[in-house]
């Protein structure tokens, strides 16, 4: 038998391996991009970075101009609702305007809707719309 005949056997038993092992990380993550069909929501309130909310509690129109720039580092945003609730905002990749359209709204109030996310005592929201 002729050296390439031998090698078929094992090239076939490793593609299947490969098929076994990456088929199921690629169902999930299409799971993923289609949504997990999580609660939908919709909050009001002012649109923070979180990094300077969090670090220091720095909000408002007199933190305006400090909120853009951090913002259009790619620094992470939430909205802060008059009840002190605080989500932290998440793209939603097939909807990614969205999320797109609130880094320009640093301290303003906006209304936000899309999928409830939570884990590890935190609040997302994998935006969908915003106004």
């Amino acid at each position: 038998m002729s050296k390439q005949y031998r090698c078929t056997p094992i090239l076939g038993a490793l593609a299947a391996l490969a098929a076994v092992m990456i088929l199921p990380a690629y169902a999930q993550h299409a799971g993923h991009e289609h949504g997990a069909g999580g609660k939908t929501i919709t909050v009001t309130g002012e649109l923070v970075d979180l990094s300077c909310y969090l670090g220091h509690g720095a909000k408002g129109a007199g933190h305006q101009k400090c909120a853009d720039t951090c913002l259009k580092k790619g620094l992470p945003m939430g909205v802060l609702t008059k009840d002190g609730k605080l989500y932290l905002i998440l793209e939603d990749h097939a909807k990614a305007d969205a999320y797109a359209s609130l880094k320009i709204k640093a301290a303003q109030t906006v209304t936000v809707t899309g999928e409830l996310h939570e884990g590890g005592g935190i609040k997302g929201i994998g935006v969908t719309s915003a106004k």
